[in-house]
């Protein structure tokens, strides 16, 4: 029967008329069997039923996964992606193989095909939270209005967990100037816990956007305190000082924000998972820069050898291998592979000074000089080259005077470097001008140093001073 055509009623009417209507709606399925004829043509029924289910199946069947055009690509990010394609197609209606094609795309900014991924990843597993949370991810840049959608729906999808999607939804919200829905999320987490920092900066940011700016500071209390959320909350409370032209709190409130560091990362366990996939150079320079802030030196050197290996004209690699195998008291090694660094790349600023170090760490102060001049010629403003330079110049008769040069303009342009006014003091002791050493000491207390600095200087300060 044509898709045109209307089914005849039959004028029986009752079952015998569903019966005709529901096979013309499915044209597939077979015609209407009799009773006689049933015993007949149950195998026959068992075939037709089998195909069918088959034909179900391949109507339903999951698309390919997203072709990627990598030309250009690092050749180690293309292999990774290459393999997820891979993957992803040997178990076609595998949502997490789906899925982590889709994350392997968004750890390396391949962003419009993480997308397909993801989609194809909510359609086999529409449970699944993870994929419409990591699709409205992978919106946010291009289309946050629709990120917005995504993220809702991962929040009713997760049961407990609702707490990093509906954070990332209420930030997206703010930034698309929806501020009563913006606060509605907000105020869900802080009912929750009142002192969420996050939940307080939000909120604080939503009042401030109203110009209500003494609930905005209200909001703030926990966030001033909080490492993840301090230097955002002091910037906030800046602006609104500024904003009602409070000129003395705004530049106090500058001065101590210079002073702060960064804020810690939002601890999103979702997104790690995505960053954990990032291969090839940067992602491997990156994870051993991290290793060794976080002491596991002998697993980044370890890294950046193979780093290094892989890519062997990387100068910042090099950089941080030969950072690491200081560290771990290799001085030697670490040398020759900044040598490598400095050959590759001479305006590598970072690989110049930790070159310089490297050779003042092994006594030899005058190869160390050229370093840290090529460090200051490049950017004559970095107060730890000019420090460097006057370390490396001071332990010579004929150069302490440009070491004391080199003090003062590291003092110059970092006021508050006590090591510099160390250093100063130690050259100019050594010139024979106590009274002029003693008052850079008294200068570098009056910083406040930790302890253990402090009783540095004031063992320094009674070997310059006469006693009373």
């Amino acid at each position: 029967m044509s898709a045109k055509q209307k089914p005849k009623r039959s004028r029986a009417g009752g079952q015998g008329a569903r019966t005709r209507i529901e096979s013309a709606a499915h044209p597939l399925l077979p015609a209407p069997i009799s009773r006689r004829n049933w015993p007949w043509l149950l195998a026959g029924g068992l075939v037709i039923a089998a195909a069918f289910v088959a034909w179900q199946r391949g109507k339903i069947s999951a698309p390919p996964p997203p072709l990627v055009n990598t030309a250009g690509f690092d050749p180690v990010i293309a292999a990774a992606i290459g393999q997820a394609r891979e993957d992803a197609q040997k178990a076609p209606r595998s949502a997490e193989a789906r899925g982590r094609m889709g994350m392997v795309l968004l750890a390396h900014e391949a962003r419009a095909e993480a997308r397909v991924c993801f989609v194809q990843a909510s359609v086999l597993a529409p449970r699944e939270p993870r994929w419409p949370y990591l699709l409205g991810l992978a919106q946010l840049a291009d289309n946050p209005m629709a990120a917005a959608t995504n993220l809702d729906r991962a929040i009713r999808l997760f049961p407990e967990r609702e707490f990093v999607p509906r954070l990332k939804l209420a930030e997206t919200l703010l930034s698309l100037g929806r501020l009563d829905q913006a606060e509605a999320q907000y105020r869900h987490i802080w009912q929750r816990g009142p002192n969420s920092a996050w939940a307080g900066l939000g909120l604080a940011k939503v009042e401030s956007a109203r110009d209500r700016f003494a609930e905005a500071t209200n909001f703030l209390a926990a966030a001033l305190q909080d490492l993840s959320t301090r230097k955002a909350a002091y910037r906030l409370l800046l602006n609104v000082h500024q904003r009602l032209s409070h000129t003395n709190e705004a530049a106090q409130l500058a001065r101590v924000l210079d002073e702060l560091p960064h804020d810690k990362p939002f601890p999103d366990p979702f997104l790690a998972e995505v960053h954990k996939l990032k291969t090839g150079e940067s992602a491997w320079i990156d994870l051993g820069d991290e290793w060794i802030k976080s002491g596991r030196v002998a697993d980044a050197v370890r890294l950046l050898q193979k780093t290094v290996q892989t890519y062997p004209n990387s100068d910042r690699a090099m950089f941080f291998l030969g950072r690491a195998l200081l560290r771990l008291g290799d001085a030697a090694a670490a040398e020759a592979v900044l040598k490598r660094a400095v050959a590759l790349a001479p305006d590598n600023i970072e690989a110049q000074m930790q070159l310089g170090v490297t050779r003042l760490s092994r006594g030899r102060a005058r190869e160390a000089q050229p370093c840290f001049r090529a460090a200051i010629q490049a950017k004559p403003n970095l107060a730890a080259a000019w420090f460097n330079l006057g370390l490396s110049l001071g332990g010579e008769l004929n150069n302490r005077a440009e070491s004391m040069a080199a003090f003062r303009e590291a003092i110059r342009l970092t006021p508050n470097l006590v090591e510099a006014y160390l250093g100063l003091a130690v050259v100019l002791r050594a010139e024979g001008q106590n009274q002029a050493a003693a008052d850079q000491l008294r200068r570098a207390l009056s910083l406040q140093p930790e302890e253990t600095l402090r009783r540095k200087l004031l063992d320094q300060l009674k070997l310059v001073e006469p006693p009373p």
